[in-house]
């Protein structure tokens, strides 16, 4: 999956990271030290246009329950809540069932 990865930060010092996984916001993370400024917004419209581009009208994402950072993020970034849903994150074991918040975004052009 490593094509579908941006990363923001010099070479061998990211600060940040999104991933796309089909119609998906799969993964973003910011290191503590970028939270606060443009990154996560920039990383997060980036995937959003890149789902658009593949043909997707509507994009979605799972986060964690209770990390309200991150919800108010996606909030204040056009998303909404849809509801709790079961995520199988993948480990080395196999997968592993998790309850999490589903976010839902329509994508305009």
């Amino acid at each position: 999956m490593l094509p579908t990865v941006r990363v923001v930060g010099p070479e061998g010092h990211p600060v940040a990271l999104c991933q796309v996984k089909e119609d998906e916001l799969h993964q973003l993370f910011v290191a503590g030290t970028a939270r606060g400024g443009t990154v996560a917004m920039a990383l997060t419209l980036d995937a959003e246009q890149e789902i658009r581009r593949r043909g997707f009208q509507r994009a979605w994402l799972a986060c964690a329950i209770g990390n309200e950072r991150a919800a108010r993020f996606y909030e204040k970034a056009g998303w909404h809540r849809t509801g709790v849903v079961i995520n199988h994150a993948i480990t080395p074991t196999g997968q592993l069932p998790l309850e999490v918040w589903c976010y839902e975004k329509v994508l305009t052009r």
